[in-house]
């Protein structure tokens, strides 16, 4: 496989893109994993189906009766503006895979343990990532967050007729290599790339509780899963060139998932009606800078902390599913979920731009037999905001000119939209 390299100067560090912006999270934890899911706006961790289960709930997987697959395909659009102008940002195409089945067993496991797969493949790379220059206005939480390969595992064990555990996994593509630059044979200047993607694991686990008829309650865990990048770089010029030339690490995290724990309740007031309501923990405390520095000398100023803090964000589904004859049924999806940003106002060097969202998420499902056509949209509302930076933070050792000076203010809106075949074996 071959990983193109773009090397630009920017000042004092030097970046590398593989094509792309700054770190984000995964297009799972934004717009959701398949289309039930984001029409839900992600409240359907009590009671999801089929592969959706794998990275909502793997305790769901078994309560499945039988093999289940789907495919299908999404994209999302970032609607964002920095100061009155659009911001540039690369929309998020991706084909999502699934498939669930229960394994054959005899005795006390007859019919209790299932194995469900997902996958989530970018249509444009495996892992994108860049190292911007300090200072650089980016919205650090959502670009090419649906950038990375994303590979999902999970098995569900039904303990009893209304209680069963699950755990699996997420893995995200990450990239490790070198570049050597040294004279060859002739002479003459040339460079050596090595790299190699790899991946990242990290767990899946959780719980589901029917007591009653109509009745759900769930509890799942997700541990911080991130997708990361290095990339040192070693100069001999030769005997040319004497002056001895320091080694550079590009490094960085390209994706980050944080840990997450969600709490969910729902009912079916009739049969037909599916209510959910939810909450869900975020550790974006843990999250660090997304980019290391470079080449600086041995006592250039430290990068600040970027502050960032913990999340709680509620979430509300509502379906609602019509027979139309025997054969046919009919089911609108609505979702809403409210996701508060975990970045502090940026008042310093850095511009890591993140807001408040509002999620609106919308869909319906034709069902006919076993076969089902699923569409849905999301619409994500970046509530505006406004940072002003304090003259007493401001570094003029990284930058002379910040571009968050005096003040930056940044809004947006974000467009998904994604379509989905099912067929139950």
């Amino acid at each position: 496989m071959v990983t193109s390299f773009n090397l630009r100067h920017l000042g004092r560090p030097m970046a590398l893109a593989l094509s792309g912006g700054p770190a984000a999270a995964s297009v799972v934890d934004l717009f959701g994993y398949g289309a039930r899911g984001a029409a839900l706006a992600g409240a359907i961790v009590s009671h999801p189906t089929g592969h959706a289960a794998v990275y909502y709930n793997p305790a769901a997987l078994a309560f499945e009766s039988a093999p289940s697959f789907s495919i299908g395909f999404q994209r999302g659009d970032l609607l964002l503006d920095v100061n009155g102008n659009p911001f540039d940002a690369q929309a998020i195409p991706a084909l999502v895979l699934g498939f669930g089945a229960p394994i054959p067993m005899g005795g006390w496991m007859e019919r209790r343990l299932t194995l469900g797969l997902g996958f989530v493949l970018p249509q444009t790379s495996i892992l994108i990532a860049d190292l911007p220059r300090p200072g650089t206005e980016s919205f650090v939480l959502l670009e090419n967050r649906a950038q990375t390969v994303s590979l999902q595992g999970a098995l569900g064990l039904r303990l009893t007729d209304s209680v069963s555990v699950g755990v699996g996994f997420i893995a995200l593509a990450a990239l490790i290599g070198q570049i050597d630059v040294a004279p060859n044979d002739e002479g003459q200047i040339g460079s050596q790339v090595k790299d190699e993607v790899i991946a990242d694991y990290a767990t899946i686990a959780g719980v589901l509780f029917r007591p009653l008829d109509g009745l759900a309650l769930a509890a799942t865990f997700h541990d911080e899963s991130r997708a990361e990048f290095a990339i040192p770089i070693t100069a001999d010029l030769g005997d040319q060139f004497t002056l001895p030339i320091p080694p550079l690490n590009l490094a960085g995290i390209a994706q980050y998932d944080p840990r997450q724990a969600t709490l969910e309740a729902s009912a079916r007031p009739i049969p037909a009606l599916a209510l959910s309501l939810g909450v869900t923990w975020k550790q974006w405390s843990a999250f660090k800078n997304p980019i290391e520095y470079t080449a600086v000398p041995v006592d250039f100023p430290a990068q600040p902390d970027p502050r960032f803090k913990d999340t709680f964000s509620p979430r509300l589904g509502v379906e609602y599913t019509h027979d139309l004859d025997p054969d046919l049924r009919l089911t609108p999806r609505l979702g809403l979920a409210f996701e508060p940003t975990p970045a502090p106002e940026q008042t310093g060097d850095q511009n890591y731009l993140d807001n408040n969202r509002v999620v609106v998420g919308l869909g319906f499902e034709v069902g006919w037999q076993t076969l089902s056509l699923a569409v849905v949209g999301q619409w994500h509302h970046l509530l505006p905001r406004t940072s002003v930076k304090d003259p007493a933070l401001l570094n003029d050792a990284i930058l002379e000119d910040n571009p968050g000076a005096p003040s930056i203010t940044h809004s947006g809106d974000i467009l998904f939209w994604g379509v989905e075949l099912g067929l139950e074996l």
